[in-house]
Parts: C-alpha cells; sequence; structure tokens
C-alpha cells in the first residue's frame, strides 16, 4: 500500500515534469544541463520525444574508500541511471578513469574559481587553515589533522609558543561535533593552539590571513575549498585520495616533472611539489611531515604560493565558461566524442 506521502511526493514531481516538459516544448531549447540526480532525471524525462539535449553533471566521487562505501541506491545511479544520458561531466580526470567503459560520452568538467585571485601575497600570519562541516568530520579527516598538528607540535615546540603558530578549522556542526573535536585536541595536548571558528562569512580573508591551507579530508571529489585556497596565496597541504588532488596541486604534464620531488621517511611519504604538498590520505604521519615540511621551509613556502595563485587560474570562471561553451557546441552539432 503507498503512503499518502509517498503518492503527494509522486505527484510533485509529475506536475514539475509536465510543467518542464510544457516550456521546453514552448521555448525548444537547445541543451538543459541538470544539477546532479534529481533535476537531471527530471529534465530527461521531459525531453523525450523532443530534439532538446540533456547534460547530466556529476558532483562527487565515483569511487569511496571501505570506510565509507557507496550506498546500493548511489552506486544504482552512479553506473546505472547514468546510462540513460547523452552526455555526462565528471570533475576529475581520475573519475573518467574510475567509470571506463562503464558509461558512455564522459567529459571533464572541474568546478569553477568564483574568488578573485590576489594580484600580490597578502602578508601571512602564522596560521594553519582548514574549512568544512564540523558533522562531516570523519569524511573531511578533521580527526587526523588534528593528531598530525599534535606530532608538528610535539617536534616543534618552538613553532606554537615563540613562532604563535596556530591551527585555525572553519566551518559549523553539532554541539556534539565540535565537543568531540575538542575533546581530541585536549587528549592531543593541542587545545590551547587549535582553534574552531564556526561558521564564517569571511573565508576569502580567512584564506588570505593563512600561511598554509590543508585538505586533510579521507575521500574528496575535488576539492573546491582547495583552489580557493590556492587563489588567495595560501601554500597548501592536501591529502591526496586516488589521484584527485593531484589533479590540482600537482598535474602530470612532463614540464612539471622535474619541480617536484618526493620526501619520504621509515613510516610516511608526502611529496612537495612546485604548488603545494600531497600526502597520504588516513595517515597522521604523512600529514604531519606535509606540515612540517611547509612550515619549516619559508624559501619552499614563498614559492609554493606564487606557483599556485598561477595554478588556480585554469579554473576561474573565464575558463570554465569556455569549457562548457566547447562542450555545448560539440553536442549540439554531433561533434562530441568523449
Amino acid at each position: 500500500m503507498i503512503s499518502s506521502t509517498t503518492s503527494n511526493v509522486v505527484a510533485k514531481w509529475l506536475r514539475a515534469i509536465c510543467k518542464l516538459r510544457s516550456y521546453i516544448r514552448g521555448s525548444k531549447p537547445d541543451v538543459i544541463v541538470g544539477i546532479m540526480q534529481l533535476s537531471s532525471f527530471i529534465s530527461r524525462v521531459a525531453c523525450v520525444g523532443t530534439n532538446t539535449h540533456v547534460i547530466m553533471t556529476e558532483h562527487g566521487t565515483f569511487q569511496r574508500p571501505n570506510s565509507a562505501p557507496f550506498s546500493k541506491f548511489n552506486y544504482f545511479c552512479k553506473f546505472y541511471l547514468n546510462k540513460i544520458y547523452e552526455c555526462i561531466t565528471v570533475i576529475t580526470q581520475a573519475d573518467k578513469d574510475c567509470i571506463g567503459n562503464r558509461l558512455k560520452n564522459i567529459v571533464v568538467m572541474p568546478n569553477p574559481l568564483l574568488l578573485s585571485q590576489v594580484a600580490e601575497i597578502p602578508l601571512k600570519k602564522h596560521i594553519v587553515l582548514a574549512a568544512g562541516r564540523l558533522d562531516d568530520w570523519h569524511y573531511k579527516g578533521f580527526d587526523v589533522l588534528i593528531r598530525a598538528w599534535a606530532r608538528v607540535v610535539s617536534s616543534f615546540k618552538f613553532l606554537v609558543s615563540t613562532d604563535g603558530w596556530t591551527l585555525q578549522i572553519a566551518g559549523t556542526g553539532s554541539e556534539e561535533s565540535l565537543n568531540y573535536l575538542k575533546q581530541l585536541s585536549k587528549e592531543n595536548g593541542v587545545e590551547d593552539s587549535v582553534e574552531f571558528l564556526g561558521f564564517r562569512k569571511d573565508i576569502e580573508k580567512l584564506y588570505q590571513d593563512a600561511s598554509i591551507f590543508v585538505l586533510s579530508s579521507r575521500y574528496e571529489g575535488f576539492g573546491l575549498v582547495l583552489i580557493e585556497a590556492m587563489s588567495q596565496g595560501c601554500a597548501c597541504v592536501a591529502c591526496d585520495y586516488k589521484g584527485r588532488q593531484r589533479e590540482i596541486v600537482a598535474p602530470l604534464e612532463k614540464s612539471e616533472q622535474s619541480s617536484k620531488f618526493k620526501v619520504q621517511s621509515s613510516n610516511s611519504k608526502f611529496e612537495a611539489c612546485a604548488n603545494g604538498i600531497l600526502c597520504e590520505p588516513d595517515d597522521v604521519e604523512s600529514l604531519a611531515a606535509g606540515i612540517q615540511k611547509m612550515i619549516e621551509d619559508d624559501g619552499y613556502r614563498e614559492s609554493v604560493r606564487r606557483n599556485a595563485i598561477d595554478r588556480s587560474d585554469y579554473y576561474n570562471l573565464d575558463n570554465t565558461m569556455d569549457r562548457w561553451e566547447s562542450l555545448i557546441v560539440q553536442l549540439t552539432n554531433k561533434e562530441i566524442s568523449c
């Protein structure tokens, strides 16, 4: 028996499909860009029998670690339901490679940078910044970050006592999540050098103040905050989930291979690249070593900041719009070959 609630929801979306179909028949758009699953699906159904093309845009990763697997529904949507679309955009080449031949017409379309890049590197403070929802602390790896920070502080006590380095985490969340992370900071002896900033509207200013930005996620589809931080002159340390952050921090063009090197210890490794440091996800030792390198090597940190601003230009809005325009022209002219 179908509940009244379910029946109302179905009726709501059927009305939406009918209204959209009426609009499509009247205005005859060449292309509809669907934002993620629900709007894309409604658009595809509404366009049946018309000449309007539908582009489905995926904004999440097609891979997950064993600790955070896809639900059966999400897996079905990504690898089976997506077959109904003429073209699908994904945000990294790593996702396109992961999909392989399971889906057709896959185009890499990274998210755009909406912040204006700084022309000059701002006057930086001794701040290591991270940002994200506190309720997603496991996904964002804030527990790993706090433990890594404790190792950095333990190895270089003067960083806090003399130079005044602090770790700041911007983002809102439940009291339970905040208390957990505060307790974790206390247990690791760094409660005096870790600040929880809560929700902030001035994230651009936070980027400009911070010397270093850390993306500590266990898995991340793209990492828009990483590009934002780079555009504001932050020297970034990123946990690289199966090559996705490498596409931002260290593109694999041959011309750039000479400007990166590996640093390894017995228990951890990281890569110090021309425009940032890449660490292993869910690895406290690796992240601590990467942060430590970025803090203690002033010359390298300054070089990374300049290179990071240049790298972020690839993602600016104008360049992103050019990529979208090219895709739409190819699609409408039946020239697309992905």
